[in-house]
């Protein structure tokens, strides 16, 4: 009921109207982006917080260690804060934008038990502030530095291109750019290569599972106000 009542309200329609093919309203798609946030932020900084201190694994594959810190990947890596707000506001229609939320939710759950059972901790290097991107990167490095399997970062951006792909005219920028995302994780040392590999499974089966969940979800609703 909560699912067909937010996919009404994001397509402004009554219970009399298709709203799962009508096209979001647009000012509703960003307050619900900013509700995503919230929900983010409410929920990573305390159990960051409680990883803390505690015994943590280390997941460098053979020689990955040795991949360099290039600062300047930091504007790549920065843009995984933008670019699931473009997929919300290029997702075409109410549907799959309910659909892209129940599967962040989906995600998050799935991430956060992970990070609580197997915490993960990742040795950043030294960092001289010096430019406009190593000053990014230190705003970054404030965050203790557990909690990074799987990586969220890599999670979202996918799944935010799943959702709205159909609706861009060229989705190979998109994931060009959420590639380029994806490896500037290893070169800021913010990530291991499996968490890469983790974050986009779990995207990826995150889109899949939600598949027929919204049209489930009306034709329970249908059937019970059509029976009153």
């Amino acid at each position: 009921m909560v699912i067909v009542r937010l996919g009404r309200w994001l397509a402004d329609a009554d219970a009399r109207s298709d709203w799962v093919e009508v096209e979001p309203v647009w000012w509703r798609a960003l307050m619900l982006v900013g509700f995503g946030y919230a929900v983010f932020v409410v929920t990573w900084v305390p159990i960051n917080a409680f990883s803390v201190g505690r015994e943590a694994a280390t997941l460098y594959l053979p020689g990955e260690s040795a991949i360099p810190l290039i600062v300047s990947f930091e504007y790549l890596y920065a843009l995984g804060y933008a670019l699931p707000v473009i997929a919300v506001l290029k997702t075409r229609t109410a549907g799959r934008l309910v659909r892209l939320m129940v599967a962040f939710g989906m995600i998050l759950t799935v991430a956060y038990t992970t990070y609580l059972l197997f915490p993960v901790y990742l040795e950043r290097p030294e960092l001289v502030v010096d430019s406009f991107a190593s000053y990014l990167l230190s705003v970054e490095y404030r965050d203790p530095s557990y909690n990074h399997f799987p990586s969220l970062h890599v999670a979202l951006v996918w799944l935010g291109f799943f959702a709205c792909r159909s609706g861009l005219r060229r989705p190979w920028i998109y994931a060009v750019t959420a590639f380029g995302m994806t490896v500037a994780t290893l070169f800021v040392k913010q990530h291991y290569l499996v968490d890469l590999v983790y974050g986009f499974v779990l995207a990826v089966a995150a889109w899949r599972l939600t598949r027929g969940w919204v049209r489930s979800a009306v034709s329970r609703v249908s059937v019970r106000e059509t029976t009153r």
